[in-house]
């Protein structure tokens, strides 16, 4: 009986306060471990928010900046002094062109003889926090009325392997250029009859015209409430609606704010003098490069997260305040050189 109560005695588990004890040293491993889990969550979603507003921001620069450096390129020159047809804005509508082509060439423009499309000395150009494209433009959703605006004149990068009758192309030589649009059923752009007289392949080119106008929408196609960069391109000039002869297509959803700065160079010494606004470059100076600001915005709000900081960029006079929405933003900026501009 002794030897059976000494051996209960030696199997006894622990006692309340040790037991106590281990509860709590488990409570705040469990609590320890749960902390780290949520922070480490908090981290990967907070990376993870800003990877994907510099994937906007890379976005939205691989197409500006391949754009905006090939402003000015005419094909086999950079001189658009030396291209004919061409119409400063007030000027009559090249004669090669039809009233209907010169109503089309107008659609984007402010006037009847704007010359919106066709207006190659101003081959990079814009408007300050305004939008001064009407509804007729090929305009969709609202604009944003206090970003800027981009336009960029150009050649298309390669020589077409047929010619479109409905499209504006440039013939050009290493002495001059000659704009035109091809007529129907003549579409081989290797053939002298297709082409403007005294220009012969292979000594002379043809470029397809190409017109993009940058702004920012308050509304994506998907999401009407997420902003959008997109961009306005002059096509076709035979539309048989003029409002189609422009297309408008989104670039990338969640830019919130576009704002443009040219470096102009006023002397003739290739260097940047002075920075501009859109609309503001002096007569006879020539635009060197472009500094674009863009804001981005996240498409989906954060829940408890407050973006305390001030923005401050571009002409702006006085810092922008962001509201308490939830939303998380960055602004990331580029300066891109062009490289056809003729200094």
């Amino acid at each position: 009986m002794k030897t059976l109560t000494r051996a209960f005695a030696d199997q006894r588990g622990v006692s309340l306060i040790e037991l106590m004890v281990a509860l709590i040293i488990g409570l705040f491993l469990i609590f320890g471990a749960v902390t780290i889990y949520q922070q480490s969550r908090t981290a990967f979603r907070t990376t993870e928010a800003v990877a994907r507003l510099q994937e906007v921001a890379r976005l939205a620069f691989d197409v500006l900046e391949a754009d905006v450096r090939m402003a000015s390129y005419w094909g086999l020159n950079n001189r658009a002094d030396y291209i004919i047809n061409r119409a400063a804005p007030g000027a009559g509508t090249p004669a090669p062109f039809t009233a209907d082509q010169g109503e089309r060439i107008n659609q984007c423009g402010t006037g009847a003889s704007s010359n919106w499309a066709i207006n190659l000395a101003e081959y990079i150009a814009g408007s300050n926090n305004s939008f001064p494209y009407a509804a007729t433009c090929g305009s969709v959703g609202t604009a944003s009325a206090t970003s800027d605006t981009l336009l960029v004149r150009r050649a298309a990068d390669a020589a077409p392997a047929s010619l479109d009758p409905d499209r504006i192309y440039l013939q050009t030589s290493r002495i001059q250029g000659t704009m035109f649009v091809p007529s129907s059923g003549c579409t081989s752009p290797t053939n002298p009859a297709c082409i403007p007289p005294a220009y012969a392949p292979p000594a002379s080119q043809s470029r397809a015209l190409v017109v993009h106008g940058y702004y920012v929408a308050t509304s994506s196609t998907f999401r009407t409430d997420v902003p959008a960069l997109r961009r306005k391109s002059f096509g076709n000039v035979n539309a048989a609606i003029a409002a189609d002869a422009v297309t408008d297509e989104e670039i990338v959803p969640g830019v919130e704010d576009l704002q443009v700065r040219f470096g102009v160079d006023t002397n003739g010494d290739t260097n940047v003098d002075q920075y501009v606004n859109p609309g503001s470059v002096p007569a006879g100076a020539d635009v060197i490069s472009a500094t674009i600001w863009l804001r981005i915005r996240s498409e989906d709000r954060e829940i408890g997260h407050v973006d305390g900081r001030t923005y401050q960029y571009a002409d702006m006079t006085s810092a922008w305040t962001p509201p308490n929405d939830n939303y998380r933003r960055i602004v990331v900026s580029k300066t891109i050189q062009l490289r056809n501009t003729r200094v």
